[in-house]
């Protein structure tokens, strides 16, 4: 099946190759040889974010390049890519698909603030490849900490994304890989995949909106607690016409999570803490046969000390969902279909994850994030019914390493796990990719770009290959 955008998204993403681009989830930025973006440190343990200065440099012939543009209380970072890419199987097809060329466009803009009790982040970035809207994709959002006393502050943030799945992500692309990993401000669930989408063939391309608050306080230099919730929303383009309207509507919906969580700082100097968290985890959708309610429980430790090499946290636990349908069904609720024999209802598992950032140097960073998430299949796939109950681990690895002061490398890798309850097909994706940029002159650069991308299928036509090349110049102001 084929898609095609609406008007809405493609107003989105126009907006955003013309550099008028929206707020981010709070990704920012690592200091790696010359990327030169400021972050916003993130702490998932307790303590409000940092904001640090940038520190990427360049040497040219006219002097020493300070990347960076304060406007008041601001810094911002604009930059921007455009090039060529020859992509062997731009539509995901399993039998290869038209092999082609096209101009690849990726502006990027973050900016960071410091108004005292108000700090936070701004982010926005665009990967357009322009075969067509399924090879277009974005994130744009805000995060912000509002901390008027040192024991207790209020964080938010939002994000949209649009994407085909997690390796179609803008944020994987070449020097755009590192930054920032996703983490949230503290308290407010870090789902590197909420709806547990995978690599597919003829993918359907969709809009992801996230929004989220919690409180956090601290009742001494080493207890804290976070009371929070967020609200995922998954929107997808206009299907084929080959789909019946009654069976699209089971592909857009939302997932509500609300989290608790207490914590112990058991080595305050480096930020070393172990925490308990416990979520409430409601799905709903537009076909409402597929809502479920569930939790999950998980316990790990962590290190939010923003002077540190490293941050992030890593933990493990169980989640369970139960399906709220009284029939046994799937399809609408005006086509009812019966369940294929072995298709359970309730569903439970144990889960894992890690949100990692290293630092050794200052020009290398590294970069990781793993999750499971138990879910609902919210779009057609070869042999996978739609509402079938999913579990998906999803995996990314990105670094970033300076060899000199104007030339630097990077490299990624993804991994993505389909498993689904009661139905034979189970999927695997890869994803593997390099990057290389040198300094033309101070902020002009000359980037390359690799990118393997596969995903393995036991359904028929149901596995795909891609391998995508780029080059061309990348500005920075």
């Amino acid at each position: 099946m084929r898609t095609k955008s609406s008007g809405s998204v493609l107003a989105v993403s126009m907006a955003l190759i013309m550099g008028t681009v929206s707020t981010s989830f709070a990704q920012v930025s690592a200091p790696s040889g010359g990327q030169g973006n400021a972050p916003v440190i993130t702490s998932p343990g307790g303590n409000a974010p940092t904001v640090v200065t940038g520190t990427g440099q360049e040497i040219s012939p006219t002097g020493e390049y300070q990347a960076g543009l304060a406007v008041g209380g601001w810094m911002l970072f604009p930059e921007i890519f455009v090039g060529a890419v020859y992509n062997t199987n731009p539509d995901q097809l399993a039998d290869g698909g038209n092999k082609g060329t096209s101009l690849r466009v990726s502006p990027r803009l973050v900016g960071t603030y410091d108004y005292g009790i108000n700090r936070g982040s701004v982010y926005g970035v665009m990967d357009g490849e322009f075969f067509n809207s399924n090879t277009i994709a974005a994130t744009a959002g805000v995060s912000n900490s509002y901390q008027p006393q040192e024991d207790w502050a209020l964080n938010s943030y939002f994000n949209y994304t649009r994407e085909t799945s997690i390796f179609n992500s803008a944020l994987n692309f070449n020097n755009n890989a590192i930054g920032p990993p996703g983490t949230p401000p503290n308290g407010i669930p870090f789902i590197l995949n909420p709806f547990g989408t995978i690599p597919t063939v003829n993918p359907i391309a969709y809009n992801q909106f996230t929004g989220g608050a919690a409180i956090s306080k601290k009742f001494n230099d080493q207890l804290f607690a976070t009371l929070g919730a967020t609200a995922f929303y998954i929107l997808y383009d206009q299907q084929s016409a080959f789909i019946p309207p009654p069976f699209q509507t089971s592909n857009n919906g939302a997932s509500i999570w609300v989290q608790g969580r207490v914590g112990y700082h058991f080595l305050p100097g480096p930020g070393l803490y172990v925490f308990a968290e416990g979520d409430g985890i409601f799905q709903r959708f537009n076909n409402s046969v597929f809502d479920t309610n569930g939790y999950r429980v998980i316990g790990g430790f962590g290190a939010d000390n923003p002077e540190s090499l490293y941050t992030g946290e890593i933990y493990g636990g169980y989640q369970a969902q139960h399906q709220l349908a009284s029939d046994n069904v799937f399809g609408t609720p005006s086509i009812p279909l019966a369940f294929p024999n072995g298709v359970p209802t309730d569903v439970n598992s144990g889960v894992f994850g890690c949100r990692l950032s290293y630092y050794p140097t200052r020009y290398w960073t590294f970069i990781a994030s793993v999750d499971t998430t138990l879910g609902i299949t919210t779009t057609l796939q070869p042999g996978i019914p739609a509402g079938t109950p999913s579990r998906a681990t999803t995996a990314m690895l990105q670094t970033n390493y300076s060899i000199a002061y104007d030339w630097w490398v990077g490299a990624r890798a993804g991994y993505t796990q389909g498993f689904f309850f009661g139905v034979a097909p189970q999927s695997t994706g890869w994803l593997a990719g390099a990057s290389f940029n040198y300094a033309i002159w101070r902020n002009l650069l000359l980037t390359l770009d690799y990118q393997f991308t596969t995903e393995h299928a036991d359904g028929a036509i149901a596995s795909f290959t891609q391998n995508t090349y780029t080059a061309g110049l990348t500005y920075k102001y």
